[in-house]
């Protein structure tokens, strides 16, 4: 749709899209899913697809599970040093009152002698880090879930489909997938796809079942291998060369019920993408877009996945809603898994 023109990036030329936009910002005559899709399962209006799955009911059976009272952390430092899409700056960190103001003396002190603070500030994308990526992230031929209009997102925000309307949303039971300990390596092989076939046989070793409702979490072991790199290249490689999702994950996500997928790569799917492809990103296009799956990116799942091998038990209470930043389109988040 709009501007297109093979080898430009941005055209003179342009050809207006042939589809209508209604007052509910819903495209008319533009693209609908042919296959598997959740559009107007929850309604015509419904802006948080399968996160409509974890019901009262799910959230009550997921506390039930805590047993122990360990926590854990599920995010990465928000620091230089962390993976990042290169589209996105590394995140700055400032402050605008640090102790050392303090010491050397601040024009504060004539108002209230002798008080200190200090403050501070972060400058970053919020989807650079351990994240959720929201429905209104992915659009495919201008639609996003549910038949929204992707140009109703300006930079006043997302109108429809923002990360906000899930602030109350992914508590619940969480369920791992430790790849890397079903196969007994220490990590997936760079650009191996994790077909259904292998995460059943995962989930089958380690004694579990997912159900309706469910966060599932799947560790490659490959953000695992990021901080052993120490040269630029071999960065550059870890983007490029990177295990992950098969397509048919997509129907075995519809099948089983569950209301987000999480992982600890950067892009959830195989990377490159597996050939032929219907459409680029077809894990993102098909799980955001036709079934209004919110995906999870850049998540630490390394000592969750010793802590389930140590008791036998890779199912967990899972808090990750994400900030309640109304027009966002995703959100940086602290995901915290207890046992």
């Amino acid at each position: 749709m709009g501007r297109k023109e093979a080898g430009s990036y941005h055209p003179r030329k342009w050809t207006p899209p042939t589809y209508t936009v209604d007052e509910d910002g819903k495209v008319v005559g533009g693209y609908r899913p042919a296959g598997l899709n959740n559009w107007g399962r929850w309604g015509d209006d419904d802006t948080r697809g399968t996160a409509n799955l974890i019901t009262p009911e799910v959230v009550a059976d997921a506390a039930r599970l805590v047993r122990r009272g360990k926590v854990m952390s599920l995010a990465l430092p928000i620091a230089d040093d962390a993976p990042r899409w290169a589209g996105r700056r590394a995140p700055f960190h400032y402050f605008t009152m640090t102790g050392s103001d303090a010491v050397a003396g601040m024009p504060y002190w004539d108002i209230e002698p002798g008080v200190t603070f200090t403050d501070d500030y972060m400058d970053m994308a919020l989807q650079c880090s351990t994240q959720w990526d929201g429905l209104g992230h992915w659009a495919y031929n201008d639609v996003l879930y549910n038949g929204y209009w992707v140009g109703n997102i300006t930079s006043a925000g997302s109108r429809d489909l923002d990360v906000a309307a899930m602030k109350e949303s992914f508590v619940g039971r969480g369920v791992l997938v430790d790849m890397p300990g079903h196969l007994g390596v220490d990590a997936v092989a760079p650009s191996t796809p994790i077909t259904a076939e292998m995460v059943d046989a995962a989930l089958e070793a380690q004694g579990v079942e997912v159900r309706s409702g469910d966060m599932v979490l799947v560790r490659t072991g490959h953000l695992g291998r990021w901080y052993g790199l120490t040269d630029d290249a071999a960065r550059k490689e870890w983007f490029t060369a990177v295990p992950g999702m098969s397509r048919d994950i997509v129907e075995w996500a519809h099948t089983h019920n569950i209301a987000a997928l999480a992982i600890d790569t950067m892009g959830v799917e195989v990377v490159p993408n597996e050939q032929p492809a219907d459409r680029p990103h077809p894990v993102h296009h098909a799980a955001l877009v036709d079934l209004g799956l919110t995906l999870g990116e850049l998540w630490w799942l390394e000592d969750l996945a010793q802590e389930c091998a140590g008791d036998g038990r890779y199912e967990f209470l899972l808090s990750a809603p994400p900030l309640n930043i109304p027009g966002a389109i995703g959100s940086v988040l602290n995901p915290i898994a207890i046992k």
